[in-house]
């Protein structure tokens, strides 16, 4: 783990297991601090390598930290050195060693899903690489119908490449209008086991128009 790098909320939220929103009231109500950058009109919060020790390290000892604990621990873990592994609190001495290893994991792992999509900088816009298929759309029919339903609405995907869809969706939530969780041939089977294109019941009554 690099201590320059920084995550934005949905990244860190990835690699921490929880959610953007939870990230986002930790830094309102002072928990954690946040740098900031900006990113067209957007103001973006992005996490460190502190911050997310912090948070990983809060999680264990919840039970055994004060409010006035918590910040002395944070305010110890913004100073370590990078390469520091062990941490001397007082009388307390934490191994972080397991930590930055699970921490260093699911970077790894964020990395390699990021490598399976080409978002060429606009991740509205990303494809599932070496394919023309949008990532969240897979993203958002997997949601819904689960990544096997997928694979038979896109044959030429792979699993990996459904699962790597749907990873880089929760570390890079799709902005705008979401795409919907039922493909246009589910939909049309669906339609068509209701019999809604049972020519006998629901065309036979229909007089033909001219159209003007």
């Amino acid at each position: 783990m690099s201590q320059s790098q920084n995550f934005t909320l949905s990244e860190a939220g990835y690699v921490l297991g929880r959610s953007p929103a939870t990230l986002n009231k930790a830094v309102d109500t002072g928990i954690i601090q946040a740098r900031q950058r900006k990113v067209g009109n957007i103001i973006q919060r992005l996490l460190g390598r502190a911050e997310l020790r912090f948070l990983r390290l809060a999680d264990e000892l919840e039970k055994d930290l004060t409010p006035a604990g918590r910040r002395r621990l944070y305010g110890a873990l913004r100073k370590l050195p990078d390469d520091a592994h062990k941490l001397q609190l007082g009388q307390l001495q934490l191994d972080l060693a397991q930590i930055d290893n699970d921490l260093k994991d699911r970077m790894t792992r964020l990395e390699a899903i990021k490598g399976r999509i080409d978002s060429k900088g606009d991740r509205s816009e990303a494809v599932i690489r070496g394919t023309s298929i949008t990532a969240y759309l897979v993203a958002a029919l997997a949601r819904d119908q689960g990544p096997d339903a997928v694979l038979k609405d896109f044959p030429s995907l792979t699993r990996d490449q459904v699962e790597a869809a749907i990873e880089f969706a929760k570390a890079y939530p799709k902005r705008g209008r979401p795409y919907p969780t039922k493909s246009l041939k589910t939909t049309l089977a669906a339609l068509a086991d209701a019999g809604a294109f049972d020519d006998d019941e629901n065309l036979g009554d229909v007089e033909p128009r001219a159209i003007p």
